[in-house]
């Protein structure tokens, strides 16, 4: 069975296309434990992790990864700035709207 290729794919260089899938994979393993984190109480750890996860996004060669990237560091920002304020649940309202972004997000949707 033949995989269809997007135009967006298509566009993308060898590199990215080798490259991309790991940058993905390890934002999204990142993403899981930061939402960990964030039910366990701990936003400030989450935070950390957000702002990394944004830089792996902004890796990648997918557009919808870069408006994902801005929100992930705005999470960060959001998360950065403790316990029980409205801007964490600004936060979290952020990230699930970044989680409707990735193009992988299947593996995140229920985490």
């Amino acid at each position: 069975m033949a995989c269809k290729l997007t135009t967006e794919h298509r566009e993308m260089t060898r590199v990215d296309q080798i490259i991309g899938p790991f940058y993905c994979q390890t934002a999204l393993r990142m993403c899981v434990e930061a939402r960990a984190l964030y039910a366990a109480g701990e936003p400030r750890k989450a935070s950390e992790i957000c702002g990394f996860v944004s830089t792996l996004c902004s890796e990648s060669a997918f557009k919808t990864c870069n408006r994902e990237s801005t929100l992930c560091a705005k999470v960060a920002e959001c998360c950065g700035k403790g316990q029980g304020t409205d801007e964490l649940r600004k936060g979290n309202e952020i990230c699930m709207e970044a989680r409707k972004l990735c193009p992988q997000n299947n593996v995140v949707a229920g985490a």
